[in-house]
């Protein structure tokens, strides 16, 4: 009903009563079309709404066919919403690790080396999409930390695994939204700081023990 209402510009109401010629819609043409075995009432309007039909051959597939186009169109939206992009293929994630362990350098104490450990997790992304495609990870890394810090603008290569070479992800078009991966970045670290946590309490109320070397000790 939101999706007909917003679609033909009519006002869900409550009551028959309070109904009003305002609050009717409007569509241009109303057909049945039989797809499938199925009857489908197809309502052709000039609004901005449409219905996503969803097929397959198992309630698996048809739910991850749901999950896919679901996502595809958050996408979308999310793009919509702020349209800026970043170099994709890993190249934004090793970028990211660079400079993170640049930034460690001017750090006297142990955190530095939670600074590295958290760069290293940046480059795990880039790792897993050689290793997908049966490429060595660590050699992969290897490369395009050493192509982004000698080219110019560097922060945009990384492998292409179709070419099976180093390219500009921006100019190949392979590139993602800033807002999902911000988002992607600040859930994960939110979700590693929350284990931390967590193991931190366990460890606070283990009791006290004494070593077993210490045990037949006079």
């Amino acid at each position: 009903m939101d999706v007909l209402a917003r679609a033909t510009k009519a006002v869900l109401v409550h009551q028959v009563d309070d109904l009003t010629e305002d609050d009717l819609g409007f569509f241009t043409e109303s057909t049945s079309v039989q797809k499938g075995g199925v009857e489908h009432w197809v309502l052709k309007t000039n609004g901005g709404a449409a219905t996503f039909v969803a097929r397959g051959s198992t309630d698996d597939v048809v739910a991850e066919v749901e999950r896919c186009f679901a996502d595809a169109l958050g996408v979308a939206c999310q793009l919509v919403e702020e349209p800026s992009l970043v170099a994709g293929g890993g190249a934004t994630h090793v970028s990211l690790a660079r400079s993170l362990r640049r930034y460690a350098e001017t750090i006297p104490g142990r955190e530095q080396l939670s600074v590295n450990a958290y760069a290293d997790a940046l480059e795990v992304i880039p790792r897993i999409l050689a290793e997908n495609a049966g490429l060595d990870p660590l050699d992969i890394l290897i490369q395009v930390v050493a192509h982004q810090t000698e080219q110019d603008k560097g922060h945009c290569f990384a492998f292409d695994m179709e070419a099976k070479a180093l390219s500009n992800m921006v100019e190949q078009g392979i590139v993602e939204p800033l807002r999902i991966s911000r988002q992607a970045i600040a859930g994960s670290t939110q979700a590693a700081i929350s284990v931390l946590r967590i193991d931190d309490i366990l460890w606070a109320k283990q009791e006290a023990t004494i070593p077993d070397g210490l045990m037949n000790e006079d």
